[in-house]
């Protein structure tokens, strides 16, 4: 099946907007389908993510519009696939009115699509309730639904007793899922109980509890920031990792900043500081840090927007950058399967990920602080530490804790990071100008 966006530019309405229309083809069939989207011809892009483009007022609105169209075409296609039918022309013409919200066309009306009881369906039921997600955000619940349909296929979930559900935990332990991938089993199945309106079961839960995350330690890192690479794609996750660690982010936090993110302000000592403003993808809060040095050196080479890739390339990447850093000293990993500890020690490259990072600039700031936990607690943008304490405040403070952890900057030295910022000109134009150092 393949969706093709177009725009009927033969009828303009007053104000020079066209029709946006969406064309399915599939199984040698081709339908149009109304989308009640119009816009001016210069802000439509059909092959973007964002097929209206910003420049257009409305465009989040109509965006919107056109993935409740897009959504419902891709669940009629996915209900087809698991009943093992084919889509007709008249089912899409209905669904995408439906999606509309407007009555089915004349006398006929819609076909009744059967309520989801199957991972399958629920599953592009999901999908069409969320049509912004990525296709990495969405792997975790592709995971689920392959696992389910591989145990009982096209079960219904819906009826899903205790003693079923008990006995779906035991065969994921044997297949040796820890619990905190099984978890994620649990929400899908929680998730299908909410699309199909019908009450949660209290047993319909599990509790998860996670070892501790590795981190690298004070000189690990140093040596790391430091490192001498030939291969572009470790060089490129080095100074991703660098970035991540100094901002204390999570890799969604980190895949999600842009350019505007980052602004100048003058803190005590610290004039003209970059500061990144943002909020966390996961809690909603707001986070403001100051960018250290080699943070802000970063984010000037790549003109406020880190080239990151998928977290699983990350990830591998990741594992072979400590390899090469030779970070094998032995860590501990404790994993719970059906709430019982599973010790395995392994080298420290085998068991970094992303996430390393965050747990790092933690360690670090703690170490760099003298221990100050809510300063700490801050920089990881948890909410209730220090209330709305002023940047102006804990801004230095973090700043200076990372100058114990790295060193103080020294001048014209070559550096992995390479250059710093520095007071903005005395014109008063905002701006971040750089020049080469390292720390010591």
């Amino acid at each position: 099946m393949k969706l093709t966006y177009r725009q009927v530019l033969s009828r303009p309405d007053a104000d020079g907007r066209c029709r946006i229309v969406v064309d399915v083809a599939w199984e040698g069939l081709r339908v149009k389908l109304p989308t009640g989207v119009s816009c001016r011809p210069a802000h439509f892009s059909p092959e973007a993510r964002q097929v209206v483009q910003r420049k257009d007022p409305d465009a989040t609105r109509l965006n919107n519009e056109l993935a409740k169209v897009e959504g419902a075409v891709n669940t009629a296609f996915t209900l087809a696939s698991a009943e093992n039918r084919l889509v007709t022309e008249a089912e899409l013409k209905a669904v995408a009115r439906a999606a509309l919200g407007k009555k089915p066309a004349g006398r006929q009306s819609a076909p009744e699509v059967a309520a989801p009881t199957t991972a399958l369906e629920f599953y592009a039921l999901w999908q069409a309730e969320n049509p912004d997600q990525t296709y990495n955000s969405a792997r975790r619940y592709r995971q689920v639904v392959g696992h389910l349909e591989a145990y009982h296929p096209n079960w219904k979930l819906t009826e899903l007793a205790r003693k079923d559900f008990l006995e779906y935990l035991a065969h994921l332990a044997a297949l040796g899922l820890v619990d905190s991938t099984v978890s994620k089993h649990v929400k899908f199945l929680r998730e299908c109980f909410r699309l199909a309106g019908k009450p949660l079961p209290a047993w319909l839960k599990i509790k998860t509890r996670y070892g501790r995350a590795p981190a690298l330690q004070q000189h690990e890192l140093r040596a790391l920031m430091v490192l001498e690479l030939t291969d572009d794609d470790l060089r490129a996750e080095a100074a991703l990792f660098t970035f991540q660690t100094l901002l204390l982010l999570r890799d969604s936090d980190l895949r999600a900043l842009r350019p505007h993110h980052v602004r100048l302000v003058d803190l005590p000592g610290y004039p003209a500081t970059p500061v990144l403003t943002f909020h966390q993808a996961k809690t909603g809060d707001e986070v403001r840090v100051p960018l250290p040095p080699a943070a802000a050196v970063l984010w000037h080479g790549w003109e406020g927007q880190p080239p990151v890739p998928v977290q699983q390339e990350r990830n591998r990447r990741m594992k072979q950058l400590a390899r090469v850093a030779q970070l094998t000293r032995s860590f501990v990993r404790v994993q719970y399967v059906r709430g019982e500890a599973a010790e395995t020690v392994l080298p420290l490259y085998k068991v970094i990920t992303t996430h390393t990072a965050r747990h790092t600039g933690a360690d670090m700031v703690m170490l760099g602080s003298g221990g100050d936990s809510n300063l700490k607690e801050k920089a990881l943008g948890h909410a209730g530490v220090y209330g709305h304490d002023a940047l102006e405040r804990y801004g230095p403070a973090l700043l200076r804790a990372w100058e114990k952890v790295l060193g103080a900057p020294e001048k014209n030295a070559p550096t992995l990071a390479g250059t710093v910022h520095q007071p903005a000109p005395s014109n008063g134009a905002e701006g971040v100008v750089f020049r080469r150092v390292s720390y010591r």
